[in-house]
């Protein structure tokens, strides 16, 4: 009789030993390897998997992706923050990489010792990148037949002048990574439209009367430049409850929507809603009361130009630059996710009182860039960028 409950035994603890080794191999979702009969190699991962651009063109990428090259700043910015430093970049928009950028994520350095410029096909040949992407402007037929006989990818992101677009974007980034760089996308998102519903659900309320003007006023070689609706921080300024007060100019006339793109401007593939001429006069006569620009070398500009000195934003020392950490958070980044909050809080801080935007800086540098930000840092990137380079 104990000989056969101590059998019992046995044959339950084996059974249970056999069911949790199935658990553990299947527990994290991921799709395992199929398994390899006793005594033969575990069976090799496919070469090869595909991915959709949002042109709706499918490409077949390797399997496992280690040397991505973004062809825009933007999309670097994107790339590192969704492989939390993983040194994945092998080529970069090289001018849109400053010295800070390389301090936070230092990877960089390592995976793009030669510096690499993702915008030259003999770099992306010479860097051994296997998938590059960003705008289909950017490159010819010519140079996408060069970058397909060298077997790089290319998979097309044009689409990054509205949110939709952009958590778009951030999902077909985050799919060429890997399927860890995925997940992480998708927890990005909900947090980037969770901010933005955030400063919606405040700004509701506020009458049409009472919205602030906004005018986001750029100044570079002696010219002020703004941004229509068909910019993607046109849409930051309607979650923070403003009125954009350029959402239907055009530079030379027109509408937005409406035939050739705006002042030739805009990011490329993405739009001409941005760096449309503006001069001082329509600035007058659109009177905003808030104005947002690049650097702080357009804030002085603004300041000193007598042509201003009436506009109400200027009088009441509303004038303010765009933070700045590794991006400037009025364009396609992934920092533009806390640009909602910034401006509603500056604009309204009796709506958004409880809104700490040194904690909001802290927790996006140690949450999506794994980098314990310094107080000194959160200070410089809320001031804004000090250089003169307009950062688009």
């Amino acid at each position: 009789m104990k000989m056969k409950t101590k059998m019992k035994r046995l044959l339950i603890l084996l059974l249970a030993l056999v069911l949790l080794g199935s658990l553990s191999a299947c527990g994290n979702g991921a799709p395992a390897a199929p398994a390899a009969p006793a005594g033969e190699p575990p069976a090799e991962l496919p070469a090869t998997r595909t991915v959709t651009g949002d042109d709706g063109v499918t490409v077949e990428i390797p399997y496992e992706v280690t040397k991505a090259a973004p062809v825009i700043g933007a999309f670097a910015q994107m790339t590192e923050m969704l492989t939390a430093g993983g040194g994945k970049i092998a080529a970069a928009a090289t001018n849109n990489i400053s010295d800070y950028f390389k301090q936070v994520f230092p990877d960089y350095l390592l995976s793009n010792p030669n510096d690499y410029n993702s915008s030259s096909v003999e770099d992306l040949i010479a860097a051994g990148a296997q998938v590059c992407y960003g705008p289909s402007a950017l490159f010819s037929d010519d140079q996408r037949i060069q970058l397909r006989d060298a077997g790089i990818a290319y998979v097309v992101i044009d689409n990054i002048t509205t949110v939709a677009g952009m958590k778009n974007a951030f999902l077909i980034i985050g799919e060429i990574l890997g399927e860890e760089e995925y997940v992480k996308a998708q927890d990005f998102v909900a947090y980037y439209d969770g901010n933005i519903q955030e400063c919606l659900s405040r700004t509701t309320g506020i009458a049409e009367e009472d919205r602030v003007t906004f005018l986001s006023l750029f100044y570079s070689a002696n010219a002020y430049t703004t941004i229509n609706s068909r910019d993607i921080c046109h849409e930051y300024v309607l979650a923070a409850g403003a009125v954009n007060v350029a959402a239907d100019y055009m530079a030379g006339g027109g509408a937005p929507g409406g035939g050739a793109p705006a002042g030739g401007g805009g990011a490329p593939g993405g739009g001409g809603g941005n760096s449309l001429t503006v001069d001082a006069e329509q600035i007058v006569a659109w009177n905003p009361q808030f104005i947002m620009t690049s650097n702080q070398s357009g804030k002085e500009a603004i300041l000193a130009d007598p042509a201003l000195a009436v506009v109400s934003a200027v009088q009441s020392g509303n004038v303010h630059v765009c933070p700045y950490g590794v991006y400037l958070w009025s364009v396609r980044s992934g920092e533009g996710s806390m640009l909602p909050l910034w401006l509603g809080a500056r604009m309204y801080p009796d709506l958004f009182g409880d809104v700490d935007m040194e904690e909001v800086v802290k927790n996006f540098f140690n949450d999506w860039y794994n980098y314990e930000i310094s107080a000194d840092e959160i200070q410089k990137t809320l001031a804004g960028d000090a250089s003169t380079a307009m950062t688009r």
